[in-house]
């Protein structure tokens, strides 16, 4: 924290050129995945220093330095970014978004786990009406890396096929069932400004999850969700 600390406050240039070479070779390192965990689970950090935290776990994921880890680090990783995001649920919400990509981005390259990762992801965040809106996130954002997984995987078999779109096959009924629940709720609301701001996410999430999902015709018309989109158009 001293060297992060460095490169967000420090007056001196010489100083926060020397803090950030600094963190940047620690963020290389096998080490960093302890450190910037700790970080993370450090209580009374100011918002930069949670940010750094999570924008470095993100950076490391997606430079594929998973591979520094076993299967049980991975395993361990993936459990703890749900801690983080759950800590994180009221925000920052710039922390919070950085955590959301990490694990998606980790769902997107991690092939070892066999898990059904959004099955997981939903069993632990629907539980509480305050978590909703970050599963909505997290549903999006897995939503997109399903997609892009998927030009990768196109045309093998299921057994053949990356353990993310599997995931995403076997889920997507529950998912798009859940959404018509929020879009149910949403709809109550009285004020037409907090309604429409409750609902598109819903809106958004629901058209990314449409293409895992065995929906058929009658059903789309029928579709609450689907009215809605026509009309923002």
């Amino acid at each position: 924290w001293a060297q992060v600390h460095v490169l967000y406050s420090a007056q001196n240039h010489a100083e926060r050129t020397a803090a950030d070479e600094w963190l940047q070779k620690h963020q290389a390192s096998a080490a960093a995945w302890t450190s910037l965990d700790l970080l993370l689970r450090a209580e009374g950090l100011p918002e930069e220093g949670y940010f750094f935290a999570a924008n470095s776990l993100r950076s490391k994921i997606r430079r594929n330095d998973v591979s520094q880890l076993d299967d049980g680090a991975r395993d361990r990783l993936r459990s703890s970014l749900m801690e983080h995001i759950f800590k994180f649920r009221h925000g920052p919400n710039v922390v919070r978004k950085q955590l959301c990509l990490a694990f998606s981005e980790y769902a997107g390259k991690s092939d070892a786990s066999k898990a059904n990762i959004v099955q997981d992801v939903c069993t632990s965040l629907s539980q509480s009406a305050e978590t909703v809106p970050v599963l909505l996130e997290l549903l999006l954002l897995l939503g997109e890396e399903a997609d892009h997984v998927q030009e990768k995987y196109q045309g093998l078999p299921p057994d053949e096929s990356h353990p993310l779109l599997v995931s995403a096959w076997s889920s997507a009924l529950g998912v798009l069932n859940f959404l018509h629940q929020c879009f149910e709720t949403a709809s109550k609301e009285q004020d037409p400004a907090a309604r429409s701001r409750s609902c598109k996410p819903i809106i958004a999430t629901f058209c990314r999850w449409l293409r895992f999902g065995a929906v058929g015709p009658e059903q789309l018309v029928q579709s609450p969700i689907v009215h809605a989109a026509l009309q923002s158009l």
